[in-house]
């Protein structure tokens, strides 16, 4: 069997499980008496992100620090990833503002739900956990099976994973262009802990920024609920005004993220030359032929088909 092809499998088994693995689960943890949603998030990855990466790198004998990319950054690519974590969000956020007009925002509720939790342990579930689970599975596991395909072709193909991982069209369109950003970044880099430091930034950032509104909102109430039927259902020109609005900022940073990108894959080119560091550049796959293997092969599609079927029926 191919690496593409298991990567696809892999990510099929694990998409079904996210699917449909929580609802017996729940059953599970009623009987143990588990009812705390940010316990069950944590048991939730746990289980169907973490503990089938370990088994997959128990089975397939591979060793996990090439399979998962567990190189050290370099101090410069540490200081662009940093800035990218940042400046990526305002396109996200332009991202995110489309599909809201159209789909509710049930990621949003999820975290208002638990916004009363400590800030450090509500940064420790909505930021760290999905860092690490997330980026394993993905970045880590997935990805190394696209290790011979252009790196477009591979950041295109994991993004779409990444978007469809979520299980939400809310939330489809800026996780697949972050998922095609991160898979990007960790092929330029070589090292996964560079989209873990941006998925944690992106991630604790829209944490923070729910507890800032949760302290504003004891002074001016206003629910999640109110704010979302608001923005859906605001006017045809109000819209217009917001996309060209938002549109216009995510273009400049646009900019700044593709600067960033490129400076960042023109250093690393520079230190594998200059260093001739063998392991850096069988990361990179510069020196790698790119096989004429179909990345969109039957899992793929399958995978596609569930989700869209799945998006339908839930929605």
């Amino acid at each position: 069997m191919s690496k593409v092809l298991r990567s696809s499998l892999y990510f099929l088994f694990i998409l079904v499980a996210q699917a449909l693995g929580p609802s017996f689960l729940i059953l599970l943890y009623r009987m143990l008496g588990i009812s705390d949603p940010k316990l069950i998030l944590f048991l939730n990855h746990l289980i169907i992100l973490i503990i089938p990466a370990i088994i997959f790198l128990l089975i397939s004998k591979e060793p996990a620090k090439k399979t998962l990319r567990l190189n050290k950054l370099h101090w410069q690519d540490t200081l662009l990833v940093i800035l990218l974590g940042f400046v990526v969000q305002p396109v996200m956020t332009f991202f995110s503002l489309i599909t809201v007009f159209f789909f509710n925002n049930n990621a949003g509720e999820f975290m208002g739900s638990i916004v009363s939790a400590p800030y450090p342990l509500l940064l420790a579930v909505m930021a760290l956990l999905p860092t690490i689970s997330e980026e394993i599975t993905l970045r880590g596991i997935i990805l190394s099976g696209y290790n011979n395909k252009n790196r477009y072709v591979a950041a295109a193909i994991t993004g779409l994973f990444f978007g469809i991982l979520h299980l939400d069209p809310q939330q489809f369109l800026y996780t697949a262009a972050l998922g095609f950003i991160f898979a990007l970044v960790v092929r330029i880099t070589g090292s996964i802990y560079s989209s873990m430091i941006m998925h944690f930034i992106i991630n604790g950032t829209s944490v923070t920024m729910l507890k800032i509104t949760e302290l504003i909102k004891n002074v001016l109430p206003i629910s999640n609920e109110t704010a979302e039927t608001t923005l859906k259902n605001i006017s045809s020109s109000e819209k217009l005004f917001l996309f060209i609005f938002y549109g216009t900022i995510a273009i400049i940073f646009s900019v700044f993220v593709f600067l960033i990108i490129y400076w960042l894959d023109k250093i690393n080119k520079k230190r594998v030359l200059t260093s001739g560091l063998e392991e850096v550049a069988e990361f990179n796959n510069e020196n790698k032929p790119v096989k004429k293997e179909r990345v969109i092969n039957i899992p793929v599609i399958l995978a596609i088909v569930f989700y869209i079927g799945l998006m339908i029926l839930v929605n």
